[in-house]
C-alpha cells in the first residue's frame, strides 16, 4: 500500500512539473514570438497632439493695425501706442517698406506683406528678418525676400533662434536668390536652450516658395538643436544647391553634457524633435556647383533627418536630386523613431533613400571618436545610429541610379522597410540584438 501510494504521488507531481514546464515554455515562446518582438520593431507613430498649437493664430485682426510704407521696426514699435502693450497686432509690410535686416522680440506680432509686393531686399550679408529669445506668438506672412551673394560670408532668410521661444508661424512667404559659398539659410530654426523648458516649441513653417537658394554646407529649410512640435508642411523648395529640407540634432546648437567618463557629447535636447515633414514638394536639388562640396555631385538628400528623433516624413514629392530622402546620423546619438511613408522620389542620381551612419565605426564602438560638435571636424561625423525606423507605402521610382534605390550603410536596427528588394539581413552583422544579424524587417 505505501508502495502503491508513494508512486500515485510521484506521478502526481511528474504531472505537476510538467504542466509548469510546459506553461513556462508557452510564456517563453510568446514572449519570443514574431507579434511581441514586433513590438521593438519600427517607428513609435507620431500622434496628432504633438502637432503645433494653432488655436492663437485667430487672435490676432483681421485688418491690419499698423501700415509699414517705410521702417518696418518703426511700425512694430508704433503697435504699443495703438494696441496697447502686450496685445495683438498687425502690421502691413507694404512693397516701399524699407528696414532690413530686422529683429523681432515683440511677442504677438503679425507682419504681413501685400498682395504681389515687390521683393524686399538689403545688400547687407545678414539676417534679413530674426526672431530671439522668449518671443511668442510671432506670424510672418506673405513677404517676398530676396538675398544676395554673400561670398564667404553667411546670409539668412527668416532665423529663428534662442530659448523661450513659443507660437511661430512662417507662411506663404518668398524666399529666394540667398547665395553663399559657405553658409546660408532660406528659414531656420535653431533652439539653443539647455533644457525642455527652454527649448523651442510650437513651429509651423507652411505654403513657403523657396527657391535659386545657393547655402553652401547649409539647408534651404531648417529645425536644429532643441525644438519640439513643429510642421513643415506643403512647401515648394527649387533649384537648390544642398539639402532642401533638414531635420538635426547634436550639432552643439544647444549645450553639450559629458558621461561618467567625461567624454563631451551632444546635449540630451539638442535634437528637433516631434515633427511632421508633409506634403512639400522639392524639385532640383544638387550640388554639383556647389564649392563647399568641391563643385560636384555628393551624397546630400532633399530631405533629410539627421540627428532628430519621434519625426514623420509623409506624402512629399522629390524630383531631380541627388538622393530624394535620408535617415542618418552624422553626430554622436541615435536618429530614432522615424517614420518615412506615402512619399514619392524620381530623378535621383545615387538613390531614393538613404539610411544609417556612414562612418564604418560608430562612436560607442570607437571611443577615440572626438563627439563635441564644438570642436570636432568632417572625420569625426557619421558615426551615429539609426533605431526604431517604418518605412512603408512610398513610390520610389527612381530609374538607372547609381546605387540601390534604398541603401542601408552601417548601424541601422529594429527597422521595418516595407518596400521592394530590400533584405532582412544587414550584411555587415550588427543586428537589432547581440549576435543577431536580422537587424531590418520586411514585414509588420
Amino acid at each position: 500500500m505505501r508502495h502503491n501510494s508513494h508512486s500515485t504521488a510521484s506521478l502526481s507531481n511528474k504531472n505537476l512539473l510538467l504542466i509548469m514546464v510546459s506553461t513556462i515554455m508557452l510564456i517563453f515562446i510568446s514572449l519570443i514570438s514574431p507579434a511581441h518582438a514586433a513590438k521593438g520593431w519600427g517607428a513609435k507613430p507620431l500622434a496628432e497632439k504633438f502637432r503645433p498649437n494653432r488655436r492663437w493664430i485667430n487672435r490676432f485682426p483681421t485688418t491690419p493695425n499698423v501700415v509699414a510704407n517705410g521702417s518696418i521696426a518703426d511700425a512694430i514699435d508704433a503697435c504699443d501706442g495703438i494696441v496697447g502693450e502686450g496685445r495683438y497686432c498687425v502690421v502691413e509690410v507694404t512693397s516701399s517698406a524699407t528696414g532690413l535686416p530686422l529683429e523681432i522680440f515683440r511677442s504677438k506680432t503679425k507682419l504681413i506683406g501685400v498682395t504681389n509686393m515687390t521683393p524686399l531686399t538689403t545688400p547687407e550679408n545678414a539676417i534679413f528678418i530674426y526672431i530671439g529669445d522668449n518671443t511668442k506668438q510671432v506670424i510672418i506672412e506673405n513677404l517676398n525676400l530676396k538675398g544676395n551673394n554673400a561670398g564667404d560670408n553667411e546670409i539668412y532668410g527668416i532665423f529663428v533662434e534662442g530659448k523661450n521661444i513659443r507660437n511661430i508661424l512662417i507662411r506663404n512667404n518668398k524666399i529666394h536668390d540667398f547665395s553663399s559659398d559657405s553658409d546660408a539659410h532660406g528659414i531656420a530654426v535653431y533652439g539653443t536652450g539647455k533644457t525642455g523648458r527652454q527649448g523651442i516649441r510650437n513651429v509651423i513653417i507652411e505654403g513657403n516658395e523657396v527657391y535659386s537658394m545657393r547655402t553652401g554646407s547649409s539647408e534651404s529649410i531648417v529645425i536644429n538643436g532643441n525644438v519640439r512640435r513643429w510642421e513643415i508642411k506643403a512647401n515648394d523648395v527649387y533649384d537648390v544647391n544642398n539639402i532642401a529640407i533638414d531635420a538635426i540634432g547634436g550639432e552643439g546648437t544647444s549645450a553639450t553634457r559629458k558621461n561618467r567618463r567625461g567624454r563631451v557629447l551632444p546635449g540630451a535636447f539638442d535634437a528637433a524633435s516631434y515633427g511632421f515633414i508633409e506634403d512639400n514638394f522639392v524639385e532640383n536639388m544638387s550640388t554639383a556647383g556647389n564649392p563647399a562640396y568641391d563643385n560636384v555631385e555628393s551624397w546630400a538628400a532633399a530631405i533629410y533627418i539627421d540627428g532628430g528623433h519621434h519625426i514623420t516624413v509623409a506624402n512629399n514629392v522629390v524630383e531631380n536630386a541627388s538622393w530624394g530622402y535620408e535617415v542618418g546620423a552624422e553626430n554622436c546619438l541615435t536618429t530614432r523613431h522615424i517614420t518615412v511613408t506615402g512619399n514619392s522620389a524620381t530623378g535621383s542620381t545615387f538613390g531614393d533613400l538613404l539610411l544609417g551612419g556612414y562612418a564604418e565605426k560608430g562612436y560607442r564602438a570607437n571611443r577615440a571618436i572626438n563627439c563635441n560638435p564644438n570642436n570636432s571636424d568632417d572625420a569625426n561625423e557619421g558615426h551615429g545610429y539609426v533605431r526604431y525606423l517604418t518605412v512603408k507605402n512610398n513610390q520610389f521610382t527612381s530609374e538607372n541610379t547609381s546605387e540601390e534605390i534604398i541603401t542601408l550603410q552601417f548601424r541601422v536596427t529594429n527597422a521595418v522597410i516595407l518596400e521592394p528588394n530590400v533584405e532582412a539581413v544587414n550584411e555587415t552583422g550588427n543586428g537589432s540584438a547581440r549576435g543577431d544579424q536580422n537587424a531590418v524587417r520586411t514585414e509588420e
